[in-house]
């Protein structure tokens, strides 16, 4: 190997890892160091490490539920979990699904919705819809820690990589309809098909995982939940809207995170 082809291959090293610290800036409070700077071009390609991040997320939280379940009843421990991810991600999501649940809920025709999302004002729709999708993910939680506050951690790992991958395959299949310089304008069209599937292997291994000890039903169930929602999802912003929004994208990282929640805390799965 010649020393030009060191430099080159570090060069890129160095590139990858200033995209993947842009994903994690973007999606969390957490800062980038000084020297991360931004390029554009850093954003768009950085996708492929958003289920990455949801590693990280769902561990923060998993920490979260395991200490307070030291000291607290499972609701108490959910309630704190899940308010800690809300902390670290900047209620970044549940802000989408609030837009989104006003917008599709309040909205008749293609026009009317996106205008209805882009007000910064939270109506009736937005309000009961985040309500219930957070008391929703609490009371899941809270039953899956009652029979073992490990399997509750696991959970949440599994659900925030499933919930940050939603977004890959929804930016791949659908057009993004706004024209404005939207936070998600850059990832328009940003997700190639080796970045899908990328991503994908990412986070199915992840999920599996996270997701071994409880067997090979609960990981194909969970992982089918997500594919189904997120699909769905898809199927609806394309007869609403033509394509999808970062409100679009948001509203489903939630309901595949609630999907995850539900399916492992079902009770056929936990017999």
């Amino acid at each position: 190997m010649t020393s030009t082809t060191r430099v080159t291959r570090s060069a890129r090293a160095g590139e990858e890892l200033r995209v993947a610290l842009t994903a994690l800036t973007f999606l969390t409070r957490i800062p980038g160091p000084r020297w991360l700077g931004y390029d554009p071009a850093w954003l768009a390609r950085s996708t492929v490490y958003f289920p990455v991040v949801g590693v990280i997320v769902g561990l923060a939280g998993a920490g979260v539920l395991a200490l307070a379940a030291l000291a607290w009843p499972p609701l108490v421990a959910a309630v704190l979990s899940t308010a800690a991810t809300v902390w670290l991600t900047g209620a970044f999501h549940e802000d989408a699904l609030a837009d989104a649940c006003d917008g599709f809920g309040g909205g008749w025709d293609r026009a009317q919705v996106l205008a209805i999302m882009k007000d910064s004002r939270v109506g009736s729709y937005g309000v009961v819809g985040l309500a219930l999708v957070l008391l929703a993910k609490v009371g899941a939680l809270a039953t899956l820690g009652e029979t073992h506050a490990a399997t509750a951690a696991r959970a949440l790992v599994a659900a925030h990589v499933l919930a940050r991958w939603s977004s890959l395959p929804l930016i791949h299949a659908l057009p993004y309809v706004r024209d404005d310089g939207a936070k998600s304008r850059p990832f328009a069209a940003s997700v190639t098909t080796p970045r899908l599937v990328a991503g994908s292997v990412v986070s199915l291994g992840a999920v599996a995982l996270a997701l071994a000890p409880l067997g090979a039903a609960a990981t194909g169930a969970t992982i089918a939940s997500a594919a189904c929602v997120t699909a769905l999802g898809g199927r609806y912003f394309r007869r609403r809207l033509g394509g999808m929004t970062g409100d679009c994208l948001g509203a489903a990282n939630q309901l595949v995170e609630l999907a995850t929640y539900l399916v492992l805390s079902s009770a056929w799965l936990r017999r």
